[in-house]
This record gives C-alpha cells, sequence and structure tokens, in this order.
C-alpha cells in the first residue's frame, strides 16, 4: 500500500460560495414563508431539493407512485485514456470501474463487506484452512457463447501471476502457492499457511482462456474484450469512446439500461464540468464541496463510505510517545467531528480503529474517544504533567530537567485539507497545554521523512485493500524497510496480527480482529480519525435503487433504469 496523498480542488472562494448559497437559500424561504400561510421544504435522501404542495397533506406526499422501471435507453460515463483493456494488466482506477462492467469477479461483496457468491457459487475450507475448494457456476457463458469454466479461472490467475507489481490484483495471488481444476467447474487453489483473506483474494475478474491465451494486447483495443458481464464490447474509439450493449443472458438478469456510452476525457475536473454541461449522466468524485450539486436541477447524490483512513502517526522511537496515557490525552483532546465539520463538509465517519465502521469486523466494543478535554486534562495531570511557570503550556520534571510537552506535526502541504486539520489539532490540543508545531513540507520530503523516521508525529492516511490485514502497518517486521513508520513494536500486537491473518471461518475471523481492534483502541499506535465518504452524483433520469460501493461504484447497476423527461419524450 501506499500512503495516500491527495491534492483537492477547493479554495476558501468554493466555501465562501457554500455559505453564501446556504444563506441566500435561507432568506428565500423566509420570504415565501411572510407571503404565504404554509410551505415547507424538504430535502430528499438523494440530495435534491424540491418544494412541497401546500395542498399535500404529510400522509399524501409520503404516497407518491414508485417509477415503473423499464428497459432501454443510453447512459453516458467517463474514463480516463486506457493503456489496455484486458483487466487483469490494467492500472488505472476509471478503467477498473469500467471493466467490471464487461468482466465478473469470481466473488462479491454484501453491504458489509463480507464475500458473497458471484461467479464462484460454493466454497470450503480444509480442515488446516490451507486448501480452498471453489466450485463455479455452471450457467454462465462468455459474451460470445462459450461456456465459463475453471480453466478461465487457472488461466486468470496465471495472468496475474505474470503480471507486473503495479497491476491492480496483483495482491490477490501474494499468499497462493498452486492451484488445479479439479473438472470442469471446480477447483483448488493452496496457501501457503492458512489465510482469513483468502475469500477476498477472489475479488478479480476472470478472463477468458480461449480468447486471451493465444493473442496478445499492445494496444488498447486490439483485442476485444470478452467477459460474462452485465455488458458486451462494442466499439472503441481511440482518444474519444468506448460504447457497450446490455448482455441478454448475463446469469445475475437483464439489466434494464440498453446502452453505455463511455468518454474518454483527461481527468477529474473535466468530469465534473461535463456533468455540469450534461454531457455526462454520472460522476464518482470526492471532491470536498460536492453539495453544490445538490442546488443544480435533475441531480442526485449517492454518498457512501471509501476505503480511505486518515489517522495521526506518533514516532515510538520519540520517549515522549511511550507513554500510553499522553497517547490517550491526546486522543481524547481531538474533536474529530469537528475536523469532519469544518475541513470535509461532514463527508466521513469518525473511526476508533482501521476497520471500516461498516464492516462486519468492526467491533463496536472497542474503547471510544469521544472528545472530553477534560478527561484529557485529568489524564495529563495523573501522569504527571502541570503548568509550574503559568505559561500555559504543561511541563514536569524528567531525570531533574525540566520538560514542556510539545512535538512536531509533519504534514504535506500539498494535502490543502489535511493541512488545515493539522493547524486545528494544534489548536486544539494547545486548550489542554500541549504545544504542537505544524511542519509542512513537499510531498516528497514527507515520504522521505516517513521512511528515515525523522518525525515526532505525521498525519497520514492509507487507501485500505479489500483484503483485511494490518501487518504492513503495524508488525515489528515492518519497522526496518516497511511501512510501519511510527516504529511501534509490540510481541502482543504481532501475536494478534498472525491470529487475525490465520483465521480462516467467520466466527474465527470475527474474534481474532475484534481483539486486534481493541488492542489498537487501547495501545493507540495510531490516533484513528476516520474514513473519509465520496459520491455517486447521477442525472435524475437515471432511476432505480442506486447502491454505490468502494470497490466498485456502478456495481448494482443491473438495478438502475432511465426515465426521460417528458418534454424530451414529446419531442421524439
Amino acid at each position: 500500500m501506499n500512503v495516500y496523498i491527495s491534492i483537492k480542488k477547493i479554495t476558501t472562494l468554493c466555501a465562501v460560495r457554500k455559505v453564501w448559497m446556504k444563506l441566500t437559500k435561507k432568506l428565500r424561504w423566509i420570504t415565501i414563508l411572510i407571503c404565504i400561510s404554509l410551505f415547507a421544504v424538504s430535502c430528499s435522501n438523494t440530495g435534491t431539493e424540491e418544494m412541497e404542495n401546500p395542498q399535500q397533506t404529510q400522509e399524501e406526499q409520503t404516497e407518491e407512485t414508485p417509477i415503473e422501471p423499464k428497459k432501454g435507453g443510453e447512459m453516458v460515463l467517463s474514463i480516463r485514456t486506457p493503456k489496455t483493456l484486458n483487466p487483469l494488466l490494467n492500472e488505472e482506477y476509471t478503467v477498473d470501474q469500467i471493466s467490471k462492467l464487461i468482466f465478473d469477479t469470481l466473488i462479491d461483496f454484501d453491504e458489509t463487506q463480507k464475500p458473497i457468491p458471484n461467479l464462484v457459487s460454493e466454497w470450503t475450507f480444509s480442515d488446516d484452512g490451507t486448501v480452498l475448494t471453489l466450485n463455479l457456476r455452471s450457467d454462465v457463458k462468455w459474451h460470445d457463447g462459450e461456456p465459463f469454466t475453471a480453466k478461465d479461472v487457472i488461466f486468470s490467475l496465471d495472468t496475474i501471476k505474470k503480471a507486473p507489481e503495479s497491476a491492480t490484483y496483483k495482491k490477490c495471488i501474494e499468499n497462493i502457492t498452486s492451484y488445479k481444476a479439479i473438472d470442469e467447474h471446480s477447483l483448488k487453489i493452496i496457501y501457503n499457511q492458512p489465510f482469513s483473506g483468502a475469500l477476498y483474494g477472489l475479488y478479480f475478474p476472470v478472463i477468458p482462456a480461449h480468447i486471451y491465451a493465444n493473442q496478445t494486447e499492445t494496444t488498447a483495443g486490439e483485442v476485444k474484450p470478452i467477459g460474462t458481464g452485465a455488458y458486451m464490447f462494442s466499439e472503441f474509439i481511440p482518444t474519444k469512446e468506448l460504447n457497450l450493449t446490455v448482455n441478454n443472458n448475463w446469469f445475475k438478469g437483464q439489466p434494464y439500461i440498453e446502452r453505455i456510452k463511455v468518454l474518454i476525457t483527461p481527468d477529474e475536473e473535466t468530469d465534473l464540468y461535463s456533468f455540469e454541461q450534461g454531457q455526462l449522466d454520472v460522476i464518482g468524485t470526492d471532491v470536498i464541496d460536492w453539495e453544490k450539486y445538490s442546488e443544480q436541477e435533475n441531480t442526485r447524490i449517492h454518498e457512501y463510505i471509501t476505503s480511505y483512513y486518515d489517522f495521526m502517526g506518533l514516532n515510538f522511537n520519540k520517549s515522549l510517545f511511550q507513554d500510553k496515557n499522553l497517547r490517550k490525552a491526546i486522543a481524547y483532546s481531538i474533536d474529530r467531528e469537528t475536523l469532519l465539520e469544518k475541513q470535509y463538509l461532514n463527508h466521513g465517519v469518525v473511526t476508533n480503529s482501521p476497520i471500516n465502521p461498516e464492516s462486519w469486523l468492526y467491533d463496536s466494543e472497542t474503547e471510544q474517544y469521544h472528545f472530553n478535554q477534560e478527561k484529557s486534562k485529568q489524564i495529563l495531570m495523573d501522569a504527571g504533567w502541570s503548568d509550574t511557570d503559568s505559561d500555559g503550556l504543561l511541563d514536569k520534571l524528567i531525570n531533574g530537567s525540566k520538560v514542556n510537552l510539545s512535538f512536531n506535526l509533519l504534514v504535506s502541504s500539498e494535502n490543502l485539507q489535511r493541512k488545515e486539520v493539522a493547524y486545528e489539532i494544534q489548536r486544539m490540543l494547545s486548550e489542554v497545554g500541549i504545544n504542537v508545531q505544524v511542519e509542512e513540507v513537499t510531498q516528497e520530503e514527507f515520504l522521505n521523512r516517513l521512511q528515515s523516521k525523522n518525525f515526532d508525529a505525521f498525519l497520514g492516511g492509507w487507501k485500505l485493500s479489500p483484503i483485511p490485514d494490518f501487518t504492513f502497518a503495524f508488525h515489528s517486521s515492518q519497522i526496518d524497510g516497511g511501512a510501519n513508520y511510527v516504529s511501534f513494536r509490540s510481541e502482543q500486537m504481532d501475536t494478534l496480527l498472525k491470529q487475525a491473518f490465520t483465521a480462516v471461518g467467520e466466527e474465527k475471523m470475527k474474534n481474532a480482529y475484534g481483539n486486534l481492534q481493541k488492542f489498537i483502541a487501547d495501545e493507540l499506535p495510531y490516533i484513528s480519525l476516520y474514513f473519509r465518504t465520496a459520491a455517486l452524483i447521477t442525472n435524475e433520469k437515471i432511476q432505480g435503487e442506486i447502491k454505490p460501493k468502494k470497490e466498485s461504484i456502478i456495481g448494482n447497476i443491473q438495478d438502475w433504469f432511465i426515465v426521460e423527461k417528458e418534454s424530451a419524450l414529446g419531442n421524439n
């Protein structure tokens, strides 16, 4: 994994504009309320705004006639320029998202991130947890009519094995030693040890052996993509667009939307502009001020929790941070709700561990660090810290010398939101007597400082893999040359990480990750802040149950359908 440092396209002007829009909106409704007897304003859960009919009762409003799904229509999406249309060799996020319309994965995830069958119909583990037997669906066909078999899965695993380290799904085979087909619709995968993430690692697109075995793609589109997915490849025009048509024989049922046009765009900024101009029907974004789109007519917003986890890391090579009570005092001093509100416009969810709060593995019984300055002050006083010289800064005698409670907080100057968060934390900790000096450095220097352990504390984040495993961040073996930048060293942590890694079966896995979270929340190798959210923004003509997910924001596209405006229909 790489440290996630993003540059948000938001300025003070955007924030002022948002406040002004909200203020003018409120004034408008106050004026209306004065002028007429009774009007009400409602915000739908999709983010659109509409005025209620004053002649309707509340009961009548809740009895709106649902829109009947119908088949047909075209939806326009976007994609960056693909270097390849082979999903197992691709490295680009938007290309991966579109590829999932053409290719299916072996497993999928439910709303709690628990693996569920997809191309795999069922699975079993050996008693020792090292052998996974997969039974495949027998009713799946490739878009060219050929049957889907175990041979295709074996070929796909071979392709991932030979792919560059930077390929999207390379991590899926990390713990696999071998695999073999049992018959046409079953196979075995052998792991080097019991692996709790084995099923999660099956979340990769399967490609057909009979198409890709004898063809090499030197340029994107040279090999016509053939999958088993909801949509079939129709046409690829380099630098312009990719066209897909519905797969009427998809094993999950025929989707409603008949055609998908995917425009090639250079960046997210272009996507946002194109959506505003009506050239795109759907965009995914994590720009902070996406709520401005709720002001636009015919727009719906669908917010979802991402895998972007933000935290404060403390350098355990510094004697100051070896005191667990100090770490707890810092955690209680940070008002994470305020950080989300002021810097991310509430687009996030507070967490006390690196497990996503929506995950079935999340343990709500872990220690909670709700903002509590008085508790923080008491912990610090009990630990011997006091303001002996009345300068507003805590201090105490250590080995006969007066030591002020002070440290530096490293942050990338290129991450605008995170930089502002650093100064907010500086202010919050000053209120309990802790002096924090914010160090702004370039992203390059930031990463170099982490790797050389040249910092007191830092603000960072991870884009976490769907495969749950935190060995990279907290295991003692990862201190030298790994990503355990905080140098946290604990035999108990190493043991808990090993137990979580090797826990095969839902009950064992739930218990192991529960124990790990409790230990992380108690020891605080990180001060967990929040998981950030993102949004799928759709034109109102896209209807149905739209439920974006972290791994595939358009993953339930089979439930979407298109409703054209009456005026447009009248002109046809």
